[in-house]
């Protein structure tokens, strides 16, 4: 049982579907009352007016059991989420497999989820959503209601509704709760039929809580580094990290900062734009007609004080990024590698000349995303006895480390929100000499971790480990080569 004390965030929860089906749309919108959570014993809810008796006394004759009211954080957002849980009529579209569409794309939304899969077995289909990173089944539809489903979206993006042999790729806009959501469609077939991805693409608005550089979990130490970088006039940032690891958000926060003051010029090559952004000129890349290095080329005619490259993907790329911050660019991109001294050997690899490596680097950063604990359930106890030995523990008898638990508010699964790792390293005098001296990945390591002593992504790990900001199991999922280091 919650505790009456619990202050419930409604950007953090998900709320329960049993529980918002014991009161009609009408009667949450008119008495402000928006159900979270239902136990054997208890409605839980919060109200826009939490005194407000008469209402709560009202909620408790319609369903017929003791309700317990939540604080909201924000008591002010409590009629934004009835109006987002409990949609205006689909009208023509209710019962429709759009009007299904709609709810499935209207929980990810509120479950802020990343993408949303149809995935098909022999019998059943199932709707996924990631959230968080990692997948977790929605809801299961029989094969005829997943077919439906897969045909309503083909049509609304424009793909071929009679094609089930080839992959396709389109793009699609829906209404929904009031926002406007842009997902891009990609379709593949599968042993059981034809498998949808859609991936939700992000707003500045959805993405507000994410708007500033220190909102995205660096140490302070992070920060100023990336800070002043940015301020140099010219010179080339990289950053690396797997798929999904948040570099594109930390791009977005950087651009962000960059064109506050106004005075510069700003240019992105990307593919494809991830999130509109006001004050920026954003280049969507189109295969069949601009490839990135034609893109950046003609950029470079239009005079940027900062480029934005999306991804430096083959030497041509590299080439011309590096070569575009030794005329004066500050240039901002992601190269695949597994950590940030792999980023400084990809650039050799891909055949950029040492001395143009050491003449335009100046920072690399690799990232990953770790899940942080759900406030209304993380425990904390002594760790393992393997966690100690992984994090250096072994000495430390007086330390407490957070345990992801489960709760409704967190669809059981303990977490409830990302914050990113860092390991940044600024090129010095003495790296630019190991990269002249061909020097190989171990030697530059060596200095960047031993000589210099610069905070691995496990250490950053376990800094927030220690502040209870996540948990072990999250930062070992996500430092698979934190063992050497």
């Amino acid at each position: 049982m919650l505790s009456d004390d619990v202050v419930i965030d409604l950007s953090r929860v998900v709320a329960d579907r049993e529980a918002l089906r014991r009161l009609s749309s009408a009667v949450a919108r008119r008495l402000g009352v928006l159900p979270i959570m239902l136990s054997d014993e208890f409605l839980y809810v919060v109200m826009s007016d939490d005194e407000d008796y008469l209402s709560l006394s009202q909620v408790e004759t319609l369903v017929g059991m003791p309700v317990k009211v939540l604080r909201a954080k924000s008591p002010a957002d409590v009629q934004v989420y009835i109006k987002k849980y409990y949609p205006e009529s689909t009208g023509d579209l209710a019962g429709t497999p759009l009007g299904l569409l709609e709810e499935i794309v209207l929980r990810a939304m509120l479950s802020r989820s990343s993408d949303i899969h149809f995935d098909l077995e022999q019998d059943t289909g199932y709707i996924r959503l990631r959230v968080d990173g990692l997948m977790r089944v929605d809801q299961t539809l029989s094969l005829d209601n997943m077919s439906e489903l897969v045909s309503a979206v083909k049509v609304s993006s424009g793909l071929n509704i009679a094609e089930h042999r080839i992959p396709q790729d389109g793009q699609l806009t829906l209404m929904v709760a009031g926002d406007e959501i842009s997902m891009r469609v990609a379709t593949i077939p599968t042993l059981y039929g034809e498998k949808m991805t859609l991936r939700i693409l992000a707003t500045e608005n959805t993405l507000a809580e994410l708007a500033e550089l220190d909102m995205l979990g660096m140490s302070d130490a992070h920060l100023r580094l990336l800070l002043s970088t940015l301020d140099n006039a010219h010179g080339v940032i990289l950053l690396s990290g797997p798929t999904g690891s948040g570099k594109t958000t930390t791009l977005y926060a950087a651009l962000r900062h960059l064109k506050r003051a106004g005075t510069l010029h700003i240019l992105s090559i990307e593919d494809p734009v991830e999130i509109p952004l006001n004050g920026i000129n954003q280049v969507r890349i189109d295969s069949d007609r601009v490839d990135f290095n034609r893109a950046l080329r003609s950029t470079l005619r239009h005079d940027p004080d900062v480029i934005m490259i999306g991804e430096i993907r083959d030497a041509e790329t590299a080439d011309i990024a590096i070569k575009s911050s030794l005329t004066g660019h500050l240039v901002l991109s992601t190269l695949h590698a597994n950590d940030s001294v792999g980023v400084v050997t990809r650039l050799l690899n891909l055949g950029v000349a040492p001395e143009l490596v050491n003449s335009a680097l100046r920072l690399v950063i690799a990232q990953r995303l770790v899940r942080t604990p759900c406030k209304h359930c993380v425990k904390f106890d002594s760790p393992s006895d393997s966690d100690r030995e992984f994090f250096g523990w072994v000495d430390d008898v007086n330390i407490r480390v957070p345990r992801a638990v489960g709760c409704q508010l967190c669809n059981n699964t303990g977490y409830a929100g990302r914050l990113g790792l860092y390991e940044m390293v600024k090129v010095d005098r003495n790296i630019r000499e190991l990269v002249r001296h061909n020097a190989n990945e171990d030697a530059i390591s060596n200095y960047i971790f031993n000589e210099r002593t610069i905070p691995t992504l496990k250490l950053d790990g376990i800094e927030k480990i220690k502040k209870g900001l996540t948990t072990p199991e999250e930062v070992r999922r996500v430092t698979f080569l934190g063992d050497t280091k």
